[in-house]
C-alpha cells in the first residue's frame, strides 16, 4: 500500500512540476511581452512628446502669420483710404475748379471776342489813347474855341475815352483769361501729379502689400494644413499609447494571475511532497518494526533451542540461551 501512495505521490509531484515549469515559461514569456511593449510606449511617448512641441510650434507660427496678415490687411485698407480720399477728395475738388475756370475763361473768351468786334478787332494802345487825350486836352486849354469846335472836342474826347474804356477792359479780360487758362494749367499738372501718386500707390505699395498677402494666406493654408496632420498623428499616437497601456495593464493582470497559479502549484508541490516524505518516513518505520520482530522471533527460536540442547545434558553457553548465540555468528558473517 506504502509503495503505490508514493508512486502516486511521485507522479503527482512530476506533474506538478511540469505545471510548475510551464507556468515559469509562461510568466517569463508574459514579462518579455510586457518589456516589449513598455519599451514601445516609451517609443510612443517620445514620439507624442515630439509633435506635440512641433504642433505647438506650428501654432505659434500660425499665430504670427495671422498677425502679420493682420499689419498687412490694415496698411492695405489704409492706402485704399488714400486713394479713395485722393480721387474723391482733392482730386474731384481740383476737377471742380478746373470745370469752374474753363467755364468762366470760355466766357470771357466770349465777352472778348464781343469787345474786339466793337472795337472793329484792331489792338488799341492805351499808353497812345492816354498821350492823345492828354495832349487834346492841354491843346484845348490854350486854343480859343467856339461853341461848334467846343463840342467837337467833347465829342472827340468821349470817342477817345470810349476807346480807352474798352481797351481797359480788353486788358482786364485778357488778363482773367490768361490767369484762368495759367490756372487750370496748374490745376492739371497738380491732378496729373496726383494720378502719378495714386498710380505709384496702387502699382508699388497696394499690390506690393496684395502679393505679400497672398503669399502669406498660402504660407497660412500650408500651417493649418500641417497642423491638421501634426493633429492626426498626435490623436494616432494617443490611441497607440491608450493602447499600449491597457495591453501592458493587460499582461501585467495575467502575470499576476499566472503568479498566483504558480504559488498555489508550488503549494501543491510542497503538501505532496511533505504526504511523500510522511509516506518514505511511515514505510521505514514499518521496515523497522519487521526487522525489530524478526530479531525477536529469531532470539527465541534460539532461545528455545539452547534450552533444548540444555534439557538433552549438552552444554550450552549463556548467549545460546538467551538466544544470542546465533546472532553473533549472523553478525559476524
Amino acid at each position: 500500500m506504502s509503495i503505490i501512495n508514493e508512486e502516486e505521490l511521485e507522479s503527482k509531484i512530476k506533474e506538478l512540476s511540469g505545471e510548475v515549469l510551464k507556468i515559469r515559461e509562461l510568466i517569463s514569456e508574459r514579462e518579455k511581452e510586457r518589456e516589449n511593449l513598455r519599451n514601445e510606449l516609451n517609443k510612443v511617448r517620445e514620439e507624442l512628446s515630439a509633435v506635440i512641441n512641433q504642433l505647438n510650434n506650428k501654432r505659434n507660427e500660425l499665430k504670427s502669420v495671422k498677425e502679420e496678415l493682420n499689419k498687412l490687411r490694415k496698411n492695405r485698407d489704409d492706402i485704399i483710404n488714400t486713394l479713395r480720399q485722393l480721387k474723391g477728395g482733392r482730386r474731384a475738388e481740383l476737377f471742380q475748379r478746373a470745370k469752374e475756370l474753363i467755364e468762366k475763361v470760355k466766357k470771357y473768351r466770349e465777352l472778348l471776342k464781343m469787345l474786339n468786334d466793337l472795337v472793329g478787332g484792331k489792338p488799341i494802345d492805351k499808353d497812345k489813347l492816354r498821350e492823345l487825350i492828354d495832349k487834346l486836352e492841354f491843346e484845348h486849354e490854350i486854343s480859343p474855341t467856339d461853341p461848334e469846335k467846343e463840342w467837337e472836342f467833347f465829342r472827340t474826347i468821349q470817342e477817345l475815352e470810349k476807346e480807352l474804356n474798352a481797351a481797359e477792359v480788353i486788358s482786364r479780360i485778357k488778363e482773367y483769361i490768361s490767369n484762368g487758362s495759367q490756372e487750370v494749367e496748374n490745376i492739371r499738372k497738380e491732378r496729373m501729379e496726383l494720378g502719378q501718386q495714386m498710380r505709384e500707390l496702387y502699382n508699388n505699395a497696394l499690390m506690393n502689400i496684395k502679393n505679400q498677402i497672398q503669399d502669406l494666406k498660402k504660407r497660412r493654408d500650408s500651417v493649418v494644413n500641417e497642423i491638421v496632420q501634426l493633429k492626426s498623428r498626435r490623436d494616432s499616437l494617443k490611441s497607440r499609447r491608450d493602447e499600449l497601456k491597457t495591453k501592458i495593464l493587460s499582461k501585467s493582470a495575467e502575470i499576476k494571475g499566472l503568479r498566483d497559479k504558480l504559488r498555489e502549484l508550488n503549494d501543491e508541490v510542497n503538501k505532496y511532497q511533505l504526504l511523500l516524505a510522511a509516506a518514505r518516513k511511515s514505510k521505514n518505520l514499518v521496515s523497522k518494526k519487521q526487522e525489530e520482530a524478526k530479531v525477536k522471533e529469531e532470539l527465541k527460536k534460539k532461545a528455545e533451542e539452547g534450552l533444548q540442547k540444555l534439557m538433552k545434558g549438552e552444554r550450552v553457553s549463556l548467549n545460546d540461551l538467551l538466544g544470542l548465540g546465533g546472532l553473533e555468528e549472523d553478525n559476524e558473517k
